[in-house]
């Protein structure tokens, strides 16, 4: 672990001043194209505004080199109604119809993963939360993720998810917080 790298908690406004930089590392770590980058800046700006918002960053002296951010889920909203629509009514009523923590993004720049910043970054962002349930998605493939999120306690709520009909397979995971 890299004792140098600080965990910040930043406000809805003060995370605004470093989209630019989170939207580098967010194309970095998923390979994603301008018009693609363009897409994701719209969808945080929204997602900051939520009820529920809290978000942190990883600091390596001023340079950022992660962050991770998320907010209460409601109905309306697109991924709550898109899990919705893909659960069992026994699926919603254990998961998602509860006050539940949507765990939005986590990611670290390529150069920094594997030192546990990730880490501090996921149990920082789900520490003290007053949901009782945290929620995610994370690519099926994605083994590096995965991994985190098995060693932090997540469970498979919903296998072979997808966000359109030819989409990637995304698994849905789900916590238990304690309070």
């Amino acid at each position: 672990m890299d004792a140098t790298v600080n965990i910040l908690e930043v406000s809805r406004t003060e995370i605004l001043a470093w989209l630019p930089a989170i939207l580098d590392i967010y194309a970095q770590v998923h390979g994603l194209d301008a018009q693609a980058i363009a897409a994701r800046d719209a969808i945080m700006r929204r997602h900051f505004g939520r009820r529920g918002y809290r978000g942190f960053i990883a600091l390596d002296a001023d340079r950022l080199v992660g962050f991770t951010y998320g907010y209460t889920g409601d109905p309306g909203q697109y991924w709550y109604d898109k899990v919705w629509a893909a659960m069992t009514p026994a699926q919603r009523s254990q998961w998602l119809e509860p006050e539940h923590f949507e765990f939005v993004e986590l990611a670290v720049h390529p150069a920094w993963q594997g030192q546990g910043i990730g880490g501090r970054l996921h149990d920082r962002l789900l520490e003290d939360r007053p949901e009782a349930i945290a929620l995610l998605t994370v690519r099926a493939d994605n083994e590096r993720a995965l991994g985190l999120y098995r060693k932090r306690g997540w469970q498979v709520v919903l296998e072979g998810f997808r966000f359109a009909s030819n989409g990637e397979p995304y698994l849905v995971m789900g916590k238990y917080l304690s309070s």
